[in-house]
């Protein structure tokens, strides 16, 4: 289980590491359900969710991707902060085939990238 996971594990029973989780999250290599053509054109794939809305699944480990849905579909890796900015206004979910998962609302993702850009500009060197 990778460090990332680990914490995203963590905030279920300390929600005082949910800003960690975030940070490290953003920083961090995700894995998509996508195809990419020659042009780097990238569509996802979309699920429905248990409340009947559309959704865009994202992993933070390609072994949850091939133990859950197979060795041979078709995935892209991304920066979050990347997959964030593209699917702006999208409904996310974060290991949607797992026994912990979360829901990333477009208003939350939005407040996430704004808080990641205030505090990148306020960072001194």
């Amino acid at each position: 289980m990778s460090n990332l996971q680990q914490l995203f594990v963590q905030t279920q029973e300390n929600y005082e590491l949910i800003p960690d989780f975030i940070d490290q999250l953003l920083a961090s290599e995700i894995y998509c359900l996508a195809t990419q053509d020659k042009d780097k054109n990238v569509e996802f794939r979309i699920l429905e969710t248990p409340e009947g809305d559309q959704a865009i699944p994202f992993f933070i480990e390609l072994e949850t991707i091939q133990n859950d849905i197979g060795v041979d579909v078709e995935y892209i890796a991304l920066n979050t902060r990347q997959f964030f900015e593209m699917t702006k206004g999208a409904t996310l979910v974060l290991n949607p085939t797992s026994a912990l998962s979360k829901e990333f609302q477009p208003e939350e993702i939005k407040a996430i990238l704004e808080i990641d850009q205030i505090d990148s500009n306020n960072l001194s060197i």
